[in-house]
């Protein structure tokens, strides 16, 4: 039996020229990347956040439209009209909504946060609760808006009370006062 394991003389080294146990662990590293590659995914089916509209809503007049059941996460709302609509707890999370127009637009619960809302007008509207951390609000228009309970950072808010004024026709409560502006 020991005689079967020995090698023959006529067999030269070169004839097995990678050792059984390198070759074993080559092909279980080829394997292993193998297995790793298949699971990755092909397709990528949404963006981070759970993709949103999948059509551009850029310069549409949206007025006075119900759009609470409507997803708008990083949407591109640039000169959309949404005066008067109902957008109550909408998510607008990522959304680019520079010079979009809010006038008179319920917002209340509403999710702005890392939006961009640069020469947007919120004229007249109601944010009461709105969610608005990272949202940049650049030479944005804010008479007679509401923004009871809306949680800002400090230098936000002292930019939005250099430009405050009016008081929002719907709930009766000053710009002002509901920025807690000094």
């Amino acid at each position: 039996m020991a005689l079967a394991l020995r090698r023959s003389s006529q067999e030269s080294p070169s004839s097995h020229p990678v050792p059984r146990h390198l070759a074993a662990g080559l092909l279980a590293v080829s394997s292993a990347a193998a297995l790793a590659l298949t699971a990755l995914p092909f397709n990528a089916l949404a963006v981070s956040g759970g993709g949103g509209v999948s059509e551009s809503l850029a310069g549409k007049d949206l007025t006075g439209k119900d759009l609470r059941k409507l997803k708008l996460t990083k949407a591109n709302l640039r000169q959309t009209n949404f005066t008067d609509a109902n957008l109550e707890g909408v998510s607008l999370f990522g959304s680019l909504s520079e010079s979009a127009i809010f006038r008179g637009a319920n917002l209340r619960n509403a999710d702005l946060e890392s939006g961009n809302y640069e020469f947007a007008d919120f004229t007249n509207a109601v944010l009461e609760g709105a969610f608005v951390n990272n949202a940049q609000f650049v030479k944005v228009t804010i008479t007679g808006s509401d923004w009871t309970d809306v949680v800002l950072r400090k230098d936000v808010q002292k930019e939005l009370c250099a430009i405050a004024d009016g008081v929002n026709p719907t709930t009766g409560v000053s710009t002002r006062e509901s920025l807690l502006c000094p």
